[in-house]
């Protein structure tokens, strides 16, 4: 027993020193789907750091951009700089995501704001490449 004690520090120094990526996993993707912004619209999510920039694909037109940062494993939240939607620029909301091979799964846990609730269809949204403006 005392052989396993003495590795957990060891354990978890390593744990800390993972690399950022790890940590954020939606840093650095990019994510098309559908959504309704109001109606049905392919869009492209793209993931910097600390921003999310949503395109509307055939276009390649900002319609909005937004703060995130990472909650946990597989929730994030993010609140509105600049944009179109009828959300505020002060009201965050939290949201889930499942990660599955080449797609991901967009879902709200708790966001106050209906303009972005109501955007997603329940549809997985496939990683893409995209372009950096």
């Amino acid at each position: 027993m005392k052989k396993v004690l003495c590795c957990l520090p060891v354990l978890f120094a390593c744990a800390g020193a993972l690399p950022a990526r790890a940590q954020q996993p939606l840093a650095g993707t990019a994510w098309a789907g559908t959504a309704l912004v109001p109606e049905p619209t392919e869009i492209v999510l793209q993931f910097k750091q600390d921003t999310v920039v949503m395109f509307i694909k055939d276009s390649k037109q900002v319609a909005e951009t937004m703060h995130y940062t990472q909650k946990g494993n597989n929730q994030f939240v993010w609140q509105k700089i600049s944009g179109g939607s009828p959300c505020d620029t002060q009201t965050p909301g939290t949201w889930s995501y499942k990660i599955k091979k080449d797609e991901v799964m967009f879902t709200p846990v708790n966001d106050p704001c209906p303009g972005r609730t109501q955007a997603t269809l329940g549809t997985p949204f496939k990683k893409t490449t995209w372009p950096t403006p």
